[in-house]
């Protein structure tokens, strides 16, 4: 039988967005920046990547994800350290194997990072953090 990974972007955007409602935030959340961003942005921006891993058994894997919070200007950070901190909240919670339908079974929290500041050439503020996954697969 064989084991398909799961689709955790599809998962954690969705969750992403549904969390955002809940707390009153208005985001946008995406798994690929625009390949030209709209300056000043219209509405915060979060991407989430998925950098991999690697398979631990016959059903579970190792997922690390980068997040990258683009919001305000390199002049007012705030709201993207305000949403980077928010979505840290969200991404290390060890609570998430709990969710319905969730394929996250456990938050290893030793690769829980961030937020940071990350460089950025445009007038915008980014801040960049990663969260690392055991998720379950399927068949």
């Amino acid at each position: 039988m064989r084991i398909e990974p799961p689709d955790l972007m599809l998962w954690l955007t969705a969750y992403i967005r549904a969390e955002g409602v809940v707390a009153g935030l208005d985001f946008e959340v995406g798994t690929r920046e625009p390949a030209e961003l709209q300056l000043p942005l219209p509405r915060p921006l979060i991407v989430i990547r998925d950098d991999g891993g690697s398979r631990k058994d016959w059903i579970t894997f190792d997922r690390t994800i980068g997040a990258s919070v683009l919001a305000g200007t390199r002049a007012n950070e705030r709201p993207a350290n305000d949403l980077a901190r928010w979505l840290a909240s969200v991404l290390f919670d060890d609570a998430l194997p709990l969710v319905q339908d969730c394929p996250i079974a456990s938050v290893d929290w030793d690769g829980c990072n961030g937020p940071f500041d990350a460089a950025e050439t445009l007038d915008v503020a980014r801040r960049y953090l990663t969260a690392k996954y055991v998720v379950s697969g399927s068949w």
